[in-house]
């Protein structure tokens, strides 16, 4: 399977170099990642230091990952 860089999935957009690792944004401004890392908690404090009291969190595994919801 192929895959873009960048895919759309509900309205977020999530480039291959997010792959790994997990993204947060804030849910009442858009869908612009404001955080990543590899740690969970580090991305929620990043998102902190930038003014976003409840980020959300995603995890995007690798394209070569399975992945169930």
């Amino acid at each position: 399977m192929t895959r873009k860089k960048g895919h759309k999935t509900e309205g977020l957009v999530v480039d291959a170099k997010y792959e790994g690792k997990h993204v947060a944004f804030d849910p009442s401004a858009g869908t612009e990642v404001i955080a990543s890392g590899k740690n969970a908690g580090m991305v929620v404090a990043r998102a902190r230091k930038r003014g976003v009291e409840v980020p959300a969190i995603i995890f995007v595994p690798k394209s070569d990952e399975p992945s169930i919801f």
